[in-house]
């Protein structure tokens, strides 16, 4: 179980910023002069929603036991799976519904978000090899 922690720490970071990420973008898609607007609700409410995974992380890496190396691979497949879920799901929403007047600001929005929702799980992925016995 102690693995998991990881797991748990990366899926609250993923669908948080993700919700932030789709009613962000979804107010820069109908009035982009709220660039600004939107990025300030964007990067404030991340700052909220990685707070609990950021401390999961530190729990499981103050609780960490060495484990076998099969004991990493569903846990490691799952925090990438929800690595790669959250690129598919910006993606789709930066181009579904994008006129070219706010083309701009979404896509702005679009990568800062990758770089944002991906952070906690490369982490956990980082904390999950270390937990490997050697």
């Amino acid at each position: 179980m102690g693995v998991y922690i990881f797991v748990i720490a990366a899926a609250l970071a993923v669908f948080g910023i993700l919700m932030m990420y789709k009613k962000n973008v979804e107010r820069l898609k109908e009035d982009p002069s709220q660039v600004g607007e939107a990025h300030r609700s964007f990067f404030i409410s991340t700052a909220v929603i990685e707070a609990l995974p950021i401390v999961l992380l530190i729990l499981g890496l103050v609780n960490m036991e060495p484990v076998p190396m099969e004991d990493i691979y569903l846990p490691a497949i799952i925090i990438v799976m929800l690595a790669a879920f959250s690129i598919f799901f910006i993606f789709l929403q930066r181009s579904v519904g994008t006129d070219d007047e706010s083309k701009q600001a979404v896509n702005n929005l679009s990568m800062i978000a990758i770089m944002m929702s991906n952070a906690i799980p490369i982490i956990a992925l980082i904390f999950l090899f270390l937990s490997v016995q050697s």
